[in-house]
């Protein structure tokens, strides 16, 4: 037991992993889900905001006084707003006007805002121009990119801001591989069979991959998508977001997503639609207790299909992303996002 701790951030990771005992009945597999849900803003993007905000410091990129950007579309805008704010760091937030409501439910908004973030809604009329012609299949990826074209033009004109764009910062997949990836390794004594998480930022996906692979542990990777937000096809393998950003005159670094593809990951794809993530995140909190979002709904029925179709005992591993809570003003009519 920890008796105490002399910071907030002593408390981000070494979350327990569980072994399911209700959702699994039926299977032969041992399913595990590692608890994220227990991070302190209460999403597994707290490892990430924490890795990247202090590679930064120790690179002199972002100095005291500064203030954070970044564009976001799900959990990292609270986690970046927690542990820039605990830092003493002022932090500005981007999203896509048209998803606040879906992708960023309320809730998800006021603990960004109550952590002290400033959060500007993007108008998207603002930007037509560049959003005519553009496919449905494609909308998500331009709308995201318009706000890291926001951030980029913002940082170069400004060197008090640091952009923490988790799409290319591989600090985000570090915060995976020497620790998401390494405890569980310990926690299994390395007998890990199957690794399913969803694919956003690609940095979990990534970086436990990559903590399997340096511990020679031949482990099947399965990614994770909205079946209305492919972000491996339709952002990266299409190349479609480097190539709008780039129209845009934003120099892009390498994608997360990029490396995903480039690395042949992951092993299996699995598309998940809100209904299907929905009725898994209640069952559960129902049966397990597991107070859980629609993200980690879709890692489990993803995993839980896993179970099913290899049909013999092995230990599946998954995440449970985030808390309930931010996604209860859509409630019951909840949104699988990424």
């Amino acid at each position: 037991m920890i008796k105490s701790v002399d910071s907030i951030f002593d408390l981000i990771g070494n979350t327990p992993l569980l072994k399911l005992s209700k959702i699994s009945r039926g299977v032969d597999a041992n399913i595990f889900v590692k608890c994220e849900f227990m991070n302190p803003s209460g999403s597994i993007k707290d490892r990430a905001a924490l890795r990247m905000i202090n590679d930064a410091e120790n690179l002199g990129k972002l100095k005291s006084g500064m203030t954070i950007i970044e564009a976001t579309s799900g959990n990292m805008g609270p986690a970046l707003a927690f542990v820039g704010g605990v830092k003493g760091y002022n932090v500005n937030l981007y999203i896509p006007k048209s998803w606040t409501g879906t992708y960023n439910p309320e809730n998800r908004i006021k603990l960004m805002k109550i952590f002290g973030a400033k959060v500007e809604d993007v108008d998207l009329n603002l930007y037509r121009r560049y959003l005519e012609n553009i496919p449905s299949d494609k909308f998500s990826a331009a709308a995201f990119g318009l706000c890291m074209k926001i951030c980029y033009e913002l940082e170069m004109k400004d060197k008090s801001l640091w952009w923490a764009n988790q799409m290319s910062n591989f600090s985000n997949v570090y915060a995976h591989r020497d620790g998401t990836g390494m405890e569980i390794i310990n926690q299994l004594n390395g007998d890990i069979d199957v690794f399913v998480a969803s694919i956003g930022s690609g940095g979990t996906l990534l970086g436990v991959a990559e903590a399997l692979n340096k511990s020679s542990i031949d482990a099947s990777i399965i990614g994770v998508e909205p079946v209305d937000a492919k972000v491996l096809e339709d952002w990266a393998k299409s190349g479609f977001l480097r190539s709008f950003l780039e129209n845009l005159n934003v120099k892009c670094e390498k994608f997360i997503i990029e490396e995903i593809v480039d690395k042949a990951l992951p092993n299996e794809v699995i598309h998940v639609n809100h209904e299907e993530a929905r009725i898994m995140a209640n069952l559960l909190c129902r049966e397990e207790g597991i107070f859980c979002g629609l993200s980690s709904g879709a890692n489990v029925y993803a995993a839980l299909k896993i179970a099913k179709k290899l049909g013999r005992k092995i230990n599946i591993v998954t995440v449970c992303v985030d808390r309930r809570d931010r996604y209860l003003p859509e409630y019951p009519n909840e949104t699988y996002v990424i």
